[in-house]
């Protein structure tokens, strides 16, 4: 029979159902999955949330018992778990809490927080009944993971930016150890990208791994071409299930997983920095291990820049003829070089860590003539902190000195030192190139005051005088001061305007004019004879200038007239007699008078032949004489040139044969019109073919033939004699030049036909040369100007 309630009894109960409602609640409203462990059997009592954490359904882990959860905890959880319990269960704690990983239906791992406490005991005091809850935090750890993780690669990232390590090389490798440590990655690279050229730079790796630094591959072969590609930093967690398994980096290397970023120097892809491993990653690459990868390359790419430039400044000092350095100055007055370059043990002799606390070593090696203005020019320069600049000499070797230059801009520093930045270079080649200068200078000045040819040096354009010398002033009549307050046409008279125009043109075509004789202006207005020549230069301040010799030949003239004179007059008067005596011993000797004796009439051929040469120079000189004084008169016609040139070729026939030369005229030589003056023409050309003749050995030939060219008709005379000798080629068309060899000192002549070629060919606008090489012949050939 069912016992009637109290009203006690009532009211407990309808606490208790309030209790447990409230209970549920809480548990529902947190989302908690609760159990109940039957500590001694092992039942358990788990409702529908606890399966739902790990995906499942109670009905899915029926029948469900302790072992349930031990089959879904992560195994290396266990062994924790069974301590804390135990520490529970003996009253250590008063509570069981552990966070641990359990086994979700999709195959990951979820993180669940236990909480428990034994609430029944039994009595010998072995826990009974636990009651707990299991949390979801898998959310939560892995906000802690992360939290971990950016404060591990923070970590990681400001050792790296303290080390005190100046080594770059070693500072990369151990930036490359930390990042395999913290991202579980054997294999770190950092390398370079040269075209589509991978280099290996710095690694760390297992010994067995096969990498060695400057090790090449092509970029394709690579999994840095993925990188380069997508152009921002990769990440790949199992590349056989990636879309790049296809790539053939896979297929040579078989990496799994791989991260890598860029690296960029001043804006420029310069290679990558990348881990990887053979073995996929058990858990996705995260944005802070993308992100780590990524400032790390940016952190390699501030070392590289900095080792690169350390570099280029290197090669750009070793490169730089001279020594850079700091010196300073002390406000206890002693010096020293902070840094210097290499090349001070070229200009002082010692090394930089020589003079890198005291800088007296290098004052020893000054001059001593020059210490004290070096000394002088340091105080100056430290005092108005000015540019110090100065040139010395400093001992090199055994004792010789050797000029330096040295320049640098000082600064005050916080201690009142004063910091000078500069360089010192070797100058001695250059200086004393300008000390010979300078003396060479100073000679050729002391020349051009003494010289008795009258110097001046004036503006191109302008024509003023900016300089001129003694010799100038005294055939001008001008002062200094008059001369160089005009200009150089105050020196030429106004009917010289044609020659002014020939001199500018001579100027502007070939830097160079003259030699030009004309009458130039004194100050009072009378005339003197000069000969003036003269060049263009540029100075050094890029000013166009003329320098003008002006020789005064007023004596030369009258020394010429003289012997013109002289020469008119005695030619004139030998002429007759010689005349005379030529005619009479020609009679003699060809037998009008009788038969002689062979010696007498051996003695009056010798006799004849000399009056008849002396009977040619006397006329020689009559021609050159008119020639040179301008009373030649030239009959210039329009005259076919081949009938001359057939006609002096005839004449001279027999005398070719006499000499045993052949002469021969080319068959395609040229018949044009030119204005000459046809007997004189003939006499040049007759001129030529005798020297041909005369010089040619026996049973040889002399060609003559004509050409055109560019205007010209050239009419050419050669022969197979000794050629003309280089040393005599400048004087060939001089008054009486003869060479003097043994091969034509018993080739007689007057040494005045050629003189009066060149004359007469000058006067008909025509000019005569000649090309020869020593031993082989020589070529003549005149020139006249076709007319159309």
């Amino acid at each position: 029979m069912k016992t009637p309630e109290s009203p006690q009894d009532s009211t407990f109960d309808k606490s208790l159902k309030q209790s447990e409602r409230r209970a549920l609640a809480v548990i529902e409203g947190t989302n908690v999955g609760t159990w109940e462990w039957n500590v001694q059997t092992g039942e358990t009592v788990f409702n529908e949330r606890w399966a739902e954490i790990c995906g499942y359904t109670l009905q899915e882990l029926a029948p469900v018992n302790i072992q349930t959860w031990l089959d879904l905890a992560h195994p290396e959880d266990l062994e924790e778990s069974e301590r804390r319990l135990n520490a529970h269960f003996d009253g250590s704690s008063p509570v069981y809490d552990i966070r641990c990983r359990m086994r979700h239906k999709d195959g990951h791992w979820v993180w669940v927080h236990d909480r428990g406490r034994v609430f029944e005991w039994t009595p010998e005091g072995l826990p009974l009944m636990m009651y707990g809850t299991h949390a979801d935090i898998t959310e939560e750890m892995q906000n802690l993971q992360q939290i971990q993780q950016q404060n591990t690669a923070l970590s990681i990232l400001n050792e790296l930016a303290v080390d005190p390590e100046t080594d770059d090389n070693a500072r990369i490798g151990k930036a490359l150890a930390l990042g395999s440590e913290y991202l579980d990655l054997p294999l770190a690279i950092v390398s370079e990208i040269t075209s589509d050229v991978y280099t290996i730079l710095w690694f760390d790796a297992p010994q067995d791994a096969g990498l060695a630094q400057g090790a090449n591959f092509p970029l394709g072969d690579t999994y840095c071409s993925i990188l380069v590609e997508a152009g921002h930093s990769l990440a790949i967690d199992h590349m056989a299930t990636s879309p790049y398994k296809a790539r053939p980096c896979y297929a040579a290397f078989g990496l799994e997983s791989y991260i890598a970023a860029p690296i960029h120097i001043r804006d420029h892809l310069f290679g990558t920095l990348n881990f990887s491993s053979p073995e996929p990653r058990k858990t996705p690459f995260s944005g802070t291990e993308i992100t780590f990868v990524t400032l790390l390359a940016r952190w390699i790419a501030g070392v590289i820049e900095r080792k690169l430039s350390t570099q280029t400044q290197s090669k750009l000092i070793e490169q730089v003829p001279g020594v850079l350095y700091q010196y300073r100055l002390w406000p206890d007055g002693h010096s020293t070089f902070p840094f210097s370059s290499p090349h001070i043990k070229d200009i002082y002799g010692v090394d930089p860590g020589d003079v890198v606390d005291d800088a007296s070593v290098v004052f020893d090696a000054i001059h001593p003539d020059d210490l004290g203005k070096v000394g002088s020019s340091i105080s100056e320069s430290a005092e108005s902190l000015s540019l110090w600049q100065q040139q010395y000499r400093v001992r090199k070797g055994s004792g010789s000195w050797r000029w330096v230059e040295g320049q640098a801009s000082p600064e005050v520093l916080a201690d009142k030192s004063i910091m000078w930045h500069g360089y010192i270079a070797d100058i001695d080649d250059k200086k004393q190139t300008e000390l010979a200068l300078k003396e060479s200078e100073a000679q050729l000045r002391r020349l051009y005051e003494l010289s008795p040819i009258g110097i001046a040096l004036n503006d191109y354009y302008s024509g003023e005088f900016l300089d001129i010398n003694d010799a100038l002033l005294k055939p001008t009549g001008y002062s200094r001061e008059q001369l160089l307050a005009g200009d150089f046409t105050q020196l030429l008279p106004q009917q010289s305007a044609r020659l002014k125009d020939r001199i500018v043109r001579e100027l502007r075509e070939t830097g160079r004019f003259g030699p030009h004789e004309l009458d130039m202006l004194r100050a009072d207005e009378s005339v003197f004879p000069a000969l003036i020549r003269g060049m263009r230069i540029t100075n050094a301040s890029g000013r166009t200038l003329i320098w003008t010799l002006v020789e005064d030949v007023s004596e030369r003239r009258k020394v010429d007239q003289m012997k013109s004179e002289f020469i008119s007059t005695v030619s004139h008067e030998l002429r007759t007699p010689l005349t005379s005596i030529a005619g009479s011993l020609g009679l003699i000797a060809g037998g009008t008078l009788g038969e002689l004796p062979a010696e007498v009439r051996r003695m009056v051929s010798i006799a004849h032949r000399n009056s008849e040469q002396l009977r040619l120079l006397v006329d020689d000189l009559l021609d050159m004489e008119k020639l040179v004084s301008g009373r030649m008169i030239m009959h210039l016609s329009s005259e076919s040139v081949l009938p001359v040139v057939r006609d002096a070729v005839d004449r001279l026939r027999t005398y070719a044969l006499d000499s045993h030369v052949a002469i021969v005229l080319a068959d395609n030589s040229h018949d044009v019109t030119a204005r000459m003056d046809r007997y004189r023409l003939n006499q040049a050309l007759t001129n030529l073919l005798s020297n041909a003749i005369k010089f040619s050995p026996d049973e040889s030939t002399v060609h003559v033939s004509t050409e055109l060219i560019s205007g010209q008709v050239r009419i050419l005379v050669s022969d197979n004699g000794p050629g003309i000798a280089n040393s005599f080629r400048s004087r060939i068309f001089q008054k009486f030049a003869q060479a003097d060899s043994s091969d034509t000192r018993g080739k007689r002549g007057t040494g005045l036909g050629l003189a009066i070629t060149r004359e007469i060919m000058a006067q008909m606008g025509g000019n005569v040369s000649f090309s020869s090489v020593e031993g082989h012949g020589a070529t003549f050939w005149l020139e006249l100007p076709i007319e159309s």
